[in-house]
């Protein structure tokens, strides 16, 4: 079902009919908005469209590149579909990211708060708080910040949940959940194998397997004892022996343990409950009100529940009687999330990329400290390589490759011209040769992936003192070329996410692959198979490095 998703993080505050006018569906893979009379209110034409909240329900516009926007309830944008990724609203504020950006919060109208550049992942404000996540060293930490973007309680969790009462669950490097108060402070300790938020001064907590309850201070009121526990309005649903019932703040049973699965309460007088397959709703005393029936049902929102027969959705009233018959195909995810106050759409990542530390490693005056100047013996003096190392019928010879930048990047280092020759009784011998080029190639993983040209043109904006000479697309790789008084460099690709950094002697002939570069890439640019990449951008330059070295063969010393 839907609704297993929200059972894995506690999710139980209930609303109401009042509170939903609007159900998202979806026809022919294009979503819009019917009312509770079954009235097509806003025609199906999102690629996905979430649940409105605060007046406002967020949705994605359909085809390829389809961007993120908002809609009010008469289906007009009331903040344009401009980002490449968002989240839904609560407490008058969403997270919303474009392209190669960190996440902003922005407002009602639009209009930015503030920009998270550290951020990875931010979650919904809650409370006046908001869960954030970044990246220290190798591990994701995470923290909040209040709605002036302020770091109120700085990133140090290994996971955390969302503010409740005042609360919050959090875990330790080793673990185990506690919780914490708003500044910040440990209020109950690390102690639980799972931990879930605070209603009403009480929380479902688990610990070796077994579910119960605590009080505000962390005292058990409910032993940990079965299988699950959800917190049910002023009772709880719980799993025993894989069965479904309910029992009373104290741990006693209101509703034997006897269903094959169970869904809430919530504020109705009617619980869905699955038995033998098919599922039907009973009342507080687990009598059956209304048959098992129905392949899907999903708790009553206030007077009437939507419920799946067949392959299609539709409404029924309190007397198991359809309001809307079954003629939907879709009903939208995230409306169930809303349900149990929550979102399919409440958190987002960063799109942001730090070229900056991607680059670092890249100097284009001293590459890995090696010069036109240096013969190749001496290059293998730096490098603490040997001769044996190499292929004596290569003109273009790896230093090293895959060292670590961060997470996102990786890199080599590769030297152009004849490195390694045969004396007359073929053993290998160096060279007297000056390199014609040295090159750096970056594999570019995570939230990198994909962005090749990105951190090519952030690296062009580094090469002060050089000239641009020609910049475009070769095989719809974006390349550049520039020149100054040292150097050329070019920049090139062999496909989105591995970007190649030539450094070439001032002399070196780049002529003929200028006459390749072209002004525009194909429409087909962005559609790339990785298995059969056309490396003829990165062959050109190579190639014509292999014919501007002297290859003459070196016998002797």
């Amino acid at each position: 079902m839907i609704i297993a998703p929200l059972l894995l993080v506690g999710c139980s505050f209930f609303k109401s009919s009042k509170d939903i006018e609007l159900i998202p569906y979806a026809q022919k893979d294009k979503y819009g908005y019917f009312d509770l009379e079954g009235k097509i209110v806003i025609n199906p034409q999102f690629a996905i469209a979430t649940a409105f909240r605060e007046d406002l329900a967020l949705v994605k516009t359909t085809g390829e590149n389809g961007k993120w926007g908002y809609i009010d309830k008469d289906g007009k944008f009331a903040i344009n579909a401009t980002y490449k990724d968002a989240t839904v609203f609560q407490e008058g504020i969403a997270w919303v990211v474009s392209e190669n950006s960190a996440p902003t919060a922005i407002d009602k109208k639009g209009e930015i708060k503030f920009t998270l550049k550290d951020a990875e992942v931010v979650r919904l404000f809650s409370e006046d708080l908001a869960a954030f996540s970044k990246v220290d060293s190798t591990n994701t930490i995470w923290g909040f910040v209040d709605k002036s973007g302020k770091q109120v309680i700085n990133p140090q969790f290994d996971a955390v949940g969302e503010f409740h009462d005042g609360k919050c669950a959090v875990k330790n490097k080793d673990g185990k959940w506690g919780y914490i108060d708003k500044s910040g402070k440990i209020i109950i300790n690390h102690q639980f194998d799972s931990a879930f938020r605070f209603k009403d001064d009480k929380a479902i907590v688990k610990l070796d397997d077994k579910a119960g309850v605590i009080d505000e201070d962390g005292k058990y009121i409910v032993n940990p004892q079965f299988k699950d526990a959800y917190a049910d309005s002023d009772k709880y649903l719980i799993n025993q022996d894989d069965k479904w019932g309910w029992c009373d703040e104290k741990g006693k049973f209101i509703i034997n343990p006897q269903f094959d699965d169970a869904l809430f309460f919530g504020e109705s007088k009617l619980a869905c409950i699955k038995s033998s397959d098919k599922w039907g709703y009973v009342d507080g005393e687990g009598k059956i009100m209304i048959n098992p029936q129905f392949d899907e049902a999903f708790p009553f929102m206030n007077k009437m529940a939507i419920v799946k027969s067949g392959d299609k959705y539709g409404l029924i009233d309190k007397e198991g009687k359809y309001k809307v018959n079954p003629q939907f195909d879709v009903i939208g995810e995230d409306l169930i999330y809303y349900m149990y106050d929550s979102s399919s759409k409440g958190a987002i990542t960063s799109d942001y990329l730090d070229t900056d530390k991607i680059l670092k490693v890249i100097n284009v005056d001293k590459p890995e400290n090696l010069s036109f100047e240096d013969n190749f013996q001496t290059i293998l003096n730096k490098t603490g390589k040997s001769v044996s190392d190499f292929n004596a019928f290569r003109d273009t010879t790896t230093i090293f490759e895959n060292k670590t930048i961060n997470n996102e990047a990786s890199y080599g280092f590769a030297i152009l011209g004849k490195f390694v020759d045969y004396d007359y009784n073929y053993n290998k011998i160096t060279t007297n040769i000056k390199p014609q080029g040295f090159y750096y190639f970056i594999s570019l993983a995570g939230k990198a992936n994909g962005k090749a040209e990105s951190v090519q043109k952030a690296f062009e904006k580094k090469l002060n003192g050089y000239n641009l000479m020609k910049k475009g697309y070769v095989n719809n790789n974006y390349t550049s070329v520039y020149k100054s008084n040292k150097n050329i460099v070019v920049t090139s690709s062999n496909d989105s996410s591995t970007v190649f950094i030539h450094i070439l002697n001032k002399d070196f002939d780049i002529s003929g692959y200028l006459n390749k570069i072209q002004e525009k890439a194909e429409e087909s640019s962005s559609n790339y198979d990785n298995s059969a990449v056309d490396t003829t951008a990165v062959e050109a330059v190579d190639t014509a490095a292999a014919a501007a070295v002297d290859t003459t063969a070196y016998y002797g010393n």
